[in-house]
C-alpha cells in the first residue's frame, strides 16, 4: 500500500515539473528577440568564384553577428544559439541559392540582403 501511494505521488510531481518546464519554454520562444544583419553585395562579381567565395564568407559572418555566443553553462542559451544558427543559414542560403541564379542569369537586381532569424 505505502509502495503505491508513494509512486502515485512521485508521478504526480513527476507531472508538475514536465507541465512546468513546457510551460517555461513556450514563454521563452514567444519572447524571443528577432535579429538581423545586412549582407551587402553589390561590389561582387558574383558569376566568378573569388566573389561567390567573398559573398558566402560574409553570409557566414552574417550568420555568426545574428546568433552571437552563448553562456555554456546554460543548456537553454545553448540549444537557442543552435536554433539560431540552423534559421539563420536557412534564411541565408535560400535567398544566396536566388541570388547567385540572379547574378548567372544577368537579372541581378539590388546590392544587399537581410540575413535573420
Amino acid at each position: 500500500m505505502k509502495t503505491n501511494l508513494f509512486n502515485k505521488s512521485l508521478f504526480a510531481a513527476a507531472a508538475v515539473a514536465v507541465t512546468t518546464v513546457g510551460f517555461s519554454a513556450s514563454a521563452s520562444a514567444g519572447n524571443r528577440i528577432e535579429r538581423t544583419a545586412v549582407v551587402e553585395y553589390g561590389d561582387l562579381d558574383l558569376t566568378s568564384e573569388d566573389g561567390k567565395a567573398t559573398f558566402k564568407g560574409r553570409i557566414r559572418g552574417a550568420v555568426r553577428k545574428v546568433c552571437g555566443s552563448y553562456d555554456a553553462t546554460s543548456l537553454f542559451d545553448k540549444q537557442d544559439q543552435g536554433n539560431c544558427m540552423d534559421e539563420a543559414k536557412l534564411s541565408a542560403s535560400r535567398a544566396s541559392v536566388t541570388i547567385l541564379a540572379a547574378a548567372e542569369a544577368g537579372t541581378l537586381k539590388g546590392s544587399k540582403i537581410s540575413v535573420g532569424r
